[in-house]
C-alpha cells in the first residue's frame, strides 16, 4: 500500500521513474472515478488522454504497487483493505494512498468496495466525519481530505512547527528563496505553479503549506491553500502525496512514449496476479484471523480464511507461501489451537476425552500368589523369553496403547497405505492405537490432530489423533456397524494429511479373529477371574486348554486381553517361565501333566528387577 514518500527519495528518482509516478496518478484517478475493475483497454478510455495509450497503461498497471489484477481486470489494492477495521481508519488509508483530496461520493464508493454495503450508507458516514471535523474535513467541490494533512501552526517557533508536522530543514530551507520570489500564497493561484516550476521537484503537501505560512503567518489558512492548490493552481499530485508544477508535468509527459516501450506480456493481467508478493501477516492481520476462528463453533481452515480475508486462491503463485504465513500467524496465538494441516479451533473446543487414555485400555498391575504364597505372574527380561517370543512381542499387532515399543523417528516419506486390525477393547470405544501404523503415517505434529475418515457407504467420520496418548479417537459409530468383534481388518489410504479413505471388505486377521461364541466364553471367564481373583497364569491355562493342538502367541495374547488387560511381555514371560507351557510346531501348548513342576528355576536369573 502506498504511503507518503520522503522528499529526498523523490529527488533521487530518475525522470522516467517520476514520469511513471505521474502516469500512475492519472490511471489511479481513472480507476477511482470508474469504481469498478477495468480491462486495460477500458482504463485507457477512462483516462481519456492521447498520451496514455494501451501500451503505457499496461506498463503502469503491471508495475505500480497500488494496483492489482482480479479476474483479469485491473483494480486498486485499497479496495482489499481489512473490512474488520473501522470506517474512519480505512478512510485514512484510502486517502493517504491516493495522495490528494477525493470527492465525498468517490470516497463512499471506495468504502463500498471494501465493506460491500450500499454506497449511500458511507456517504452519510463520511458526511458525519466531516461535520465532526475530527478526522476529515472538506474543501470546495465537495472534496474530502484528512485533517492530518493540514499544517499545524500552533507550536510557538518555526522549528517546533517543522517538528510537529514531520518536516525537517531539507524539506523547506532550500526552497524558501524561491517561495519568496514567487510570493507563494493562496491569494494568487499562479504563484503556486510558479513556485513548483522553480523548485522543479516533487514537494510534500505540508512543505508547500509551511513555505506559504512563513511568508504570511497572520493570513495563512491551510484549508484555503489546499483548496486553491487542488482546484485552481495547475499543479498535479503524484502518488504518495507529492506535488509538481506544470513545467515538470510537461517534462515528465514527454517520457510517456519511452515508458510505453517497456515490454509487457499480452497476458499482463494474469502475470500481475502471478507476480503478487507473499503476504506479510502483521499484528492487525493476525488479530483479524484469530477473531475469525474465535467466532466459529467448528474447525476453520486457514485456506478458507486466506481466500475470505485476503482474496488469495489456490491459483495464485504465492498461495503456498501465503497459506504458511496464515498458519504461522494463527499458530502463535494462545486463543486458538492448531489441530493439524491448516485446521484451527478456538481453545476449549477439542473434546475432553481426546486428552486421556480411556480406563478400558489401562493395564493394571496385579500381585497374584499360588497356594504356597509364591508369586504367580512374574515379568522376565526379554533375554529369558523362549521360542522366538522376543520377536513376537515386537509385532505391531501385539503392541497397543500403553504397551508399545519406543516410537521411531517419523519416516519423512511414509507409505500412503496402511493395514489396521480392530482389537476387541478398541472396538468397544471407537479407538485405534497408533502403534498399528508406520511412524509418520499420521503427521507427528501438532500433539492433537483433527482428521477426516471417509467411511464405506459415503459417511464421513471426524477423528482425533493424539500423538501423546498414542490413540486415534472417534470411530465408535462405524465400529458398531461391524459384525466382527475382534480381528476385523481394513486398509487406510492417506489422500491428504487430514483426510483418509477407509477400504473395508469384511475381512479379518486370522490370528486375532475371535468368534462371537468364543467372545461369550471369554467374557464368562472374565467374570470368574474377577470373582475368584484368578492370576494371569490361570487365565492362560484355561484359554490354552481350549486349544489342545496349540495356539499362536498373538491369538493367546488377544484372548487374554479380552479377559483382562495384560501386557505382551507378561504373556511372553508366563509362557517362558512355567514348565507346563512349551512350543510345538510354532504353536504354544499347555501340558497339564507338567503343571506340578511349577516355575522353571532356570529363569530366576532373568526376573525383571
Amino acid at each position: 500500500m502506498a504511503t507518503a514518500v520522503n522528499n529526498k527519495a523523490q529527488e533521487s528518482l530518475t525522470q522516467e521513474q517520476l514520469a511513471a509516478n505521474l502516469a500512475g496518478s492519472l490511471i489511479y484517478r481513472a480507476l477511482i472515478e470508474a469504481h469498478d475493475p477495468l480491462k486495460a483497454s477500458d482504463v485507457v478510455k477512462a483516462v481519456n488522454r492521447p498520451d496514455v495509450d494501451l501500451k503505457l497503461a499496461r506498463v503502469i498497471l503491471t508495475t505500480n504497487s497500488t494496483m492489482t489484477a482480479t479476474d483479469r481486470r485491473w483494480t486498486l489494492w485499497s479496495r482489499f483493505l481489512d473490512k474488520h477495521s473501522s470506517v474512519d481508519f480505512n478512510c485514512q488509508r484510502i486517502l493517504n494512498t491516493y495522495g490528494e483530496p477525493m470527492t465525498l461520493e468517490c470516497l463512499a464508493r471506495e468504502l463500498n468496495a471494501v465493506y460491500g454495503r450500499p454506497t449511500e450508507i458511507y456517504e452519510v458516514v463520511v458526511e458525519h466525519f466531516v461535520e465532526q471535523a475530527a478526522s476529515l474535513t472538506r474543501i470546495s467541490g465537495n472534496y474530502v481530505l484528512p485533517t492530518s494533512w493540514l499544517l499545524d501552526t500552533e507550536p510557538e517557533t518555526d522549528d517546533e512547527v517543522l517538528f510537529e508536522n514531520f518536516l525537517d530543514d531539507a524539506d523547506v530551507v532550500q526552497y524558501h528563496a524561491k517561495a519568496k520570489k514567487a510570493n507563494l500564497s493562496a491569494s494568487n493561484p499562479e504563484s503556486i505553479a510558479h513556485f513548483l516550476d522553480a523548485a522543479c521537484v516533487p514537494l510534500k503537501l505540508k512543505a508547500l503549506q509551511y513555505l506559504a505560512w512563513q511568508l504570511d503567518k497572520e493570513e495563512f489558512d491551510s484549508l484555503r491553500f489546499i483548496d486553491v492548490l487542488v482546484t485552481n493552481s495547475g499543479a498535479h499530485s503524484v502518488l504518495g502525496g507529492m506535488w509538481i508544477g506544470p513545467a515538470l508535468i510537461k517534462s515528465l509527459e514527454a517520457h510517456f512514449p519511452i515508458l510505453a516501450q517497456q515490454e509487457v506480456s499480452d497476458n499482463a493481467e494474469a502475470e500481475a496476479q502471478e507476480a503478487a508478493q507473499p503476504l506479510v501477516i502483521g499484528e492487525a492481520e493476525c488479530e483479524l484471523l484469530v477473531n475469525s476462528v474465535l467466532s466459529s463453533e467448528q474447525t476453520v481452515h486457514a485456506a478458507a480464511l486466506l481466500e475470505e480475508i485476503f482474496d488469495v486462491t489456490t491459483d495464485y503463485r504465492t498461495f503456498d507461501e501465503d497459506l504458511n504465513a496464515v498458519i504461522q500467524g494463527l499458530a502463535k496465538d494462545e486463543r486458538v489451537v492448531w489441530v493439524g494441516t491448516d485446521r484451527f479451533q478456538p481453545v476449549g473446543l477439542i473434546p475432553g476425552y481426546v486428552y486421556s487414555v480411556p480406563g478400558l485400555l489401562e493395564i493394571p498391575t496385579y500381585n497374584f500368589l499360588d497356594v504356597d504364597g509364591n508369586p504367580l505372574d512374574q515379568l522376565l527380561e526379554t533375554d529369558g523369553f523362549d521360542g522366538g517370543l522376543e520377536r513376537d512381542i515386537t509385532n505391531p499387532l501385539a503392541q497397543d496403547v500403553l504397551d508399545e515399543e519406543p516410537v521411531p523417528t517419523p519416516d519423512l516419506n511414509p507409505p500412503s497405505n496402511a493395514r489396521a486390525v480392530i482389537k476387541y477393547h478398541h472396538k468397544q470405544i471407537g479407538t485405534l492405537p497408533l502403534s498399528l501404523f508406520p511412524s509418520g503415517f499420521f503427521p507427528p505434529e501438532p500433539a492433537i490432530l483433527e482428521a477426516e475418515f471417509l467411511i464405506p457407504g459415503g459417511q464421513r467420520a471426524q477423528v482425533w489423533i493424539n500423538n501423546e496418548t498414542r490413540l486415534l479417537y472417534g470411530l465408535l459409530d462405524w465400529f458398531q456397524s461391524i459384525p466382527i468383534d475382534s480381528g476385523a481388518t481394513f486398509t487406510l489410504e492417506r489422500q491428504a494429511p487430514d483426510r483418509y479413505f477407509v477400504n473395508f471388505n469384511d475381512e479379518s486377521e486370522p490370528t486375532m479373529f475371535i468368534s462371537r461364541n468364543r467372545i461369550n466364553e471369554l467374557l464368562e471367564l472374565q467374570e470368574r477371574a474377577e470373582n475368584e481373583s484368578l492370576g494371569t497364569f490361570d487365565i492362560m491355562r484355561e484359554i490354552m486348554e481350549h486349544y489342545r493342538k496349540g495356539i499362536e502367541f498373538l491369538t493367546l495374547h488377544t484372548e487374554v486381553n479380552i479377559v483382562r488387560r495384560v501386557g505382551r511381555s507378561m504373556v511372553a514371560s508366563i509362557l517362558s517361565e512355567y514348565h507346563c507351557f512349551f512350543q510345538r510346531g510354532g504353536a504354544w501348548v499347555y501340558d497339564t501333566k507338567k503343571l506340578s513342576l511349577g516355575f522353571d528355576k532356570s529363569k530366576k536369573k532373568y526376573l525383571a528387577k
